[in-house]
């Protein structure tokens, strides 16, 4: 410290590599924005250096009874981020090669920014959640939507990527019923516009050169990120003990994270809260990667009677290893009270023997009830695991590493 503060003769540096960013709108192909209706949007130009991490779909929507009669005392309140429920499944192209996937949007967003939000994320976070719980009282609305909210390739990877062709695959919703919680299906939703909007990167003839240097030695460049896959058990059988087969999948694509959680009666239900979860009687639960088990020793949760503050601070403990960041704790604000209208079951298995790299990795859950898991229940399971893409800005080949 005392020798940094000595140095009265150190140079400044100044970044002038960057000399410009702005926001470029692209639109889709089509202008029809119903119920599963597939959007594409398309960024043809190659010759452009973007920026993905902070871009974000804007859309304008309207609003109206079915009866043509004004909403009164808040008849139709939002969900939680809302505009995420608006599509069933979102895809992200680099030169025609599907790098990232999100399915249900709307739970595999909710999960994720429950167990890791970077804090400098709080303050976009905040304003798609402003809506959450606020009455459908006007006609018009604009929302947006991060994509790295939706895409680990957007949270995790932060820089430019260089001479290739971006394509962005919406599929609407069967549904718009898990956009809003009302008595009975009122609203007629109509999505008006949806806009892609991606930073462009302008470099100064250094910056400029260098990277064209690159791009004349044909060097491959690698986009390391986390994959978020979304696995769904629609119908938990109505029982106290239940084995839940997830997934087979390779070594390398070994899960790092797991998150389980429950809903009864929510999923495409207008009249309930289709993002808060339920315990369902879950007294315990154990999460296999073949003879692995996590955790170790057995948990004792009991939500009707306050027994889970071991599940609370498993959920916590996440936020620290995802980003590497100990100060950092409660993503998204969750508190006590909270995590009870939204319990979930966290495991974190980053830390595992990684000295074998052949084979397969079975994907378990174990679950125990104090009582039968309600019917109607459908079980949530959102897996986190490493990905890492390969892409030359000379041929426009892209591959997947693993």
């Amino acid at each position: 410290m005392s020798s940094r503060i000595l140095q009265i003769k150190a140079p400044v540096h100044q970044d002038t590599d960057i000399i410009g960013q702005q926001y470029h709108t692209y639109t889709p192909y089509t202008t029809s924005f119903d119920n599963n209706d597939e959007i594409r949007i398309v960024i043809q130009s190659q010759d452009l250096y973007v920026l993905p991490s902070e871009s974000y779909l804007y859309i304008e929507l309207s609003a109206a009874k079915a009866d043509g009669t004004p909403f009164v005392n808040n008849e139709a309140i939002f969900s939680f981020h809302p505009v995420t429920h608006l599509f069933s499944e979102m895809r992200y192209e680099l030169n025609g090669f599907e790098i990232d996937r999100c399915k249900t949007p709307g739970i595999t967003s909710l999960l994720k920014s429950m167990i890791a939000c970077r804090p400098e994320n709080e303050s976009a976070l905040a304003l798609m959640a402003a809506s959450s719980g606020v009455g459908i009282n006007v006609s018009a609305y604009q929302m947006i939507l991060p994509l790295r909210f939706v895409f680990g390739f957007c949270d995790d990877f932060k820089k430019i990527v260089m001479n290739s062709k971006h394509e962005l695959i919406l599929v609407r919703s069967r549904t718009n019923n898990n956009f809003y919680e009302a008595a009975a299906d009122i609203l007629r939703l109509t999505v008006n516009k949806i806009q892609w909007k991606v930073p462009h990167v302008s470099l100064s003839d250094g910056a400029k050169l260098s990277l064209l240097k690159t791009l004349s030695r044909n060097e491959s460049l690698f986009l390391p990120f986390r994959s978020w896959d979304l696995y769904e058990l629609p119908g938990v059988p109505n029982t106290t003990r239940h084995t839940w087969s997830v997934k087979t999948t390779s070594q390398v694509n070994k899960p790092r994270y797991v998150v389980v959680a429950f809903q009864t009666n929510r999923n495409n239900v207008v009249s309930t809260n289709s993002t808060v979860f339920d315990h369902c009687n879950i007294s315990s639960m154990k999460l296999y990667l073949n003879n692995e088990r996590f955790p170790y020793d057995d948990m004792r949760v009991n939500l009707g009677q306050n027994y889970f503050f071991e599940l609370y601070h498993m959920f916590q403990a996440i936020q620290q290893t995802y980003y590497n960041d100990t100060s950092v704790r409660n993503p998204m604000g969750v508190s006590l009270i909270d995590f009870l209208q939204r319990p979930l079951f966290a495991f974190d298995c980053s830390r595992t023997d990684e000295s074998v790299k052949k084979g397969m990795v079975d994907v378990r859950i174990e679950m125990d009830a104090s009582a039968n898991i309600p019917q109607n229940t459908t079980a949530y399971c959102l897996i986190i695991h490493d990905n890492l893409v390969e892409y030359s800005p000379f041929t426009s080949m892209v591959s997947r590493v693993m």
